[in-house]
């Protein structure tokens, strides 16, 4: 994802009591789990300098903030349809679509923002199918002329 929405009142309610460097290293870490769509490290060491970690300070913001917003990912998908109410298989297929580009079983992941994860890629597959269709009629109507 490219964007996602931030509802400030929201992210402010969840977040008031967090330092300005907790902000930095939770935005961080947001921005990097939809921009690239799949789990962040585990490994302290490989999280850190995926977030410039660099003083005692920075890590000590991203330990709290990890501890406080993101769960470790669970070895079974049914874990996760539970997390964020995936009732139905066609809801369930898209986490699966979206488990499938995650190469590795393990990470840190924000349940919140990976059910909008979710939810844009059911969008992306909507979307796409509207252009197939949409182009497909282009192409019959060329022919029949």
């Amino acid at each position: 994802m490219n964007f996602y929405k931030h509802f400030i009142g929201d992210y402010g309610r969840s977040t008031a009591d967090l330092s300005m460097l907790e902000h930095g290293a939770y935005r961080l870490m947001l921005d990097h789990f939809y921009g690239s769509g799949r789990p962040l490290p585990a490994d302290k060491r490989a999280l850190y300098r995926l977030l410039r970690a660099e003083t005692t300070a920075d890590k000590h913001a991203i330990d709290a903030v990890s501890l406080r917003y993101w769960r470790p990912l669970p070895e079974d998908l049914e874990t996760l349809y539970a997390w964020l109410d995936l009732r139905t298989d066609d809801e369930q297929s898209l986490l699966r679509r979206v488990a499938q580009q995650w190469g590795e079983a393990n990470g840190l992941i924000n349940v919140r923002a990976l059910g909008e994860i979710v939810k844009a890629a059911a969008i992306a597959d909507k979307n796409r199918q509207i252009a197939i269709n949409r182009e497909a009629a282009k192409r019959a109507k060329g022919r029949a002329e």
